[in-house]
């Protein structure tokens, strides 16, 4: 029995963090033995991650949010449970970590988590405080399903230390990190602003904004991807909810860069297979959507290039109610000109993010110092200054 949420599995459990086919269930010699189908989140027996076991009649194992027990016998309750569900009748599988959204008042290292700042796939942000010295600071926890051995951890851990030296004025600084249990984490300094897609929500609303305002966020954000491409570190989800504007001064800064430090390698690869697509897939490039297919620097630009082009007409260069029509479009339809939108765009610029926007990786600009030039050229033409 195939045990998963897509449609080749016998289950097809509603479940957005279990895997198309996640584990499988086979009977050898009458006794039921429960296998992990290389699953993106993993499959916990007890706490445990685990890649084949047997099971006994009352065990309950856990995929994504969901707990299924097994029985012997026929019994008509139901054995699949959400997060928030309680097992009757045994005692429910723990997991090894509580879900992230409890952490709320607890400590990591010396940051009190005071509220919840965002979520996604591979976290969540919380409005932290130095209990030390009273300041404020951004923890981002990870998932634990992305970190479910030691050695992850650990790999974690050495990834931070290396980003602890680095500092650029357009990549948020990192300020502390580690593990306390099975959480690992990472404070960032704090800052005052939103992050993009809120920039983009008050366009859609409130009328474009000055395509002069996008192109100083392009040749900030280039600036520090130049910088990553020098520690050689690929983002993988540049997206509007990972660049913040600082209110005092309209800088943008790219986050998250520290957990794309930490997840290059093969566990990089893992948390990117089918079954669970990370990030915002409007501004995934064309090769993300693919397995298998390789990932470099050209891929940041591009989630750049779909940034922009939100910036400047208030939505991402594709939209749909259906994911695979979604994936579709971005492989293969070609978006409208921005000019569409905003008259007033200056056309050097509009080819700029329609480049960045190129289907395939060989037409887009190599590096990110090559868009940049680009962006310094724009700009002089313009009379444009970014400070």
């Amino acid at each position: 029995m195939t045990v998963g949420r897509g449609q080749m599995s016998d289950t097809e459990i509603n479940d957005p963090r279990i895997s198309r086919v996640h584990c499988l269930l086979q009977v050898d010699n009458g006794n039921l033995l429960l296998r992990d189908n290389q699953s993106t989140g993993g499959t916990l027996l007890a706490g445990e991650r685990v890649d084949q076991r047997q099971l006994k009649g009352g065990d309950v194992f856990q995929i994504g949010d969901s707990q299924i027990r097994y029985r012997l016998g026929r019994h008509q309750e139901a054995t699949t449970l959400g997060p928030t569900a309680q097992l009757a009748g045994v005692a429910a599988a723990r997991p090894d970590a509580a879900p992230l959204h409890q952490l709320v008042g607890e400590t990591l290292g010396i940051y009190r988590l005071d509220k919840i700042i965002s979520a996604g796939n591979s976290g969540m942000v919380f409005l932290a405080t130095n209990v030390q010295d009273q300041t404020r600071a951004a923890v981002k926890v990870q998932a634990p399903d992305l970190a479910n051995s030691d050695e992850q951890k650990d790999r974690f851990v050495r990834a931070m230390k290396t980003m602890l030296p680095i500092r650029h004025p357009n990549i948020v600084p990192l300020l502390h990190a580690g593990k306390n249990g099975p959480y690992c984490w990472a404070a960032m300094e704090y800052i005052d602003g939103e992050n993009l897609t809120k920039v983009i929500e008050r366009i859609g609303i409130e009328g474009m904004l000055d395509w002069r305002e996008a192109w100083r966020a392009a040749v900030h954000i280039a600036r520090a991807l130049q910088e990553a491409a020098e520690h050689k570190i690929i983002h993988r989800n540049v997206t509007p909810t990972n660049i913040l504007r600082r209110r005092s001064d309209k800088v943008s800064l790219l986050g998250d860069l520290m957990l794309a430090k930490a997840l290059e390698g093969t566990h990089a690869q893992q948390v990117t297979r089918p079954g669970q697509l990370l990030g915002d897939v409007p501004y995934m490039s064309p090769e993300r959507t693919r397995e298998g297919s390789v990932v470099d620097c050209r891929s940041d630009l591009y989630g750049l290039g779909a940034t922009l082009y939100a910036l400047l007409s208030g939505r991402p260069p594709f939209e749909s109610d259906s994911l695979p029509d979604l994936i579709c479009k971005v492989r293969s339809d070609k978006p409208a000109q921005p000019k569409e939108f905003q008259l007033a765009i200056d056309d050097k610029f509009q080819d700029c993010v329609m480049q960045l926007l190129a289907k395939r990786p060989e037409d887009r600009f190599a590096t990110a110092a090559d868009l940049l030039r680009d962006l310094e050229r724009i700009g002089r033409y313009n009379n444009l200054k970014t400070e």
